[in-house]
């Protein structure tokens, strides 16, 4: 079973105040992401895989499925271990 078969599009603004509107610029800053919408697309994700509604080998397979991405997925994959390596 793929998690990620059905494709789909949603738009949603948000308003961030705070400490989250303060990482949001650090995430940026830091240069781990391009954009906040970035940042938070990638949070979205880290959250739905914790919860085990989203499998890293569905996702990685979404990932090679849409180039659009400016980073490389080589150069995500070792984003993501930095990030989890710092945790």
């Amino acid at each position: 079973m793929e998690y990620l078969s059905i494709p789909m599009e949603s738009s949603l603004t948000i308003k961030f105040r705070g400490a989250e509107a303060e990482l949001l610029d650090r995430l940026v800053r830091s240069g781990l992401f391009a954009t906040k919408s970035e940042a938070v697309r990638a949070a979205l994700v880290k959250y739905g895989a914790d919860l085990g509604l989203l499998r890293a080998k569905d996702l990685w397979a979404a990932l090679k499925r849409n180039p659009r991405r400016r980073v490389s997925l080589a150069q995500l994959r070792r984003d993501v271990r930095k990030a989890e390596d710092a945790e």
